[in-house]
């Protein structure tokens, strides 16, 4: 009985004492070269080799040809104060930067859907079941981000 007390308290303890969890990205980055790449209006006649696109909550997002640079006009809430896109381009691990402007959105693109992608030379984005958007460049660099949380390599 006492053995069993000890026991008792001691998980107790455990489970009082672990930290929080914290939102993890999503499992297995790789995973996003599975979707099926996505059908639409994704290319605009003014930006020739580009790819752009917005995601269902109204992101605007676009991927260089040659593997970038591949960008979103967001960042999310854990980003830096004063940053406005989210950045990655060969050779380079991603970031959050500062903008003038709207870079990465056109108008006239279609949404990516949920579970689908874009492949342009080298690079790719897509959109997960779950708001998040992973890009990446040549396989090396890249980047994942929703609305609440970011993950920049």
């Amino acid at each position: 009985m006492r053995k069993a007390m000890t026991t008792a308290a001691a998980v107790v303890a455990t489970l009082l004492l672990a930290p929080a969890a914290t939102a993890e990205p999503p499992p297995g980055v790789a995973d996003v070269d599975a979707y099926p790449v996505a059908q639409g209006r994704y290319s605009v006649p003014s930006d020739y080799g580009w790819l752009f696109f917005t995601t269902p909550d109204g992101r605007a997002c676009g991927i260089g040809p040659n593997g970038g640079p591949v960008g979103c006009d967001a960042v999310p809430a854990d980003a830096p104060p004063g940053t406005a896109q989210t950045v990655v381009a060969p050779g380079s691990p991603a970031v959050y930067r500062p903008s003038a402007g709207a870079g990465f959105g056109r108008d006239g693109v279609d949404v990516l859907p949920e579970g689908h992608r874009l492949v342009n030379f080298g690079a790719s984005c897509a959109m997960g079941f779950q708001g998040a958007v992973t890009c990446q460049t040549y396989g090396r660099h890249g980047f994942t981000i929703s609305g609440g949380y970011g993950v920049l390599w």
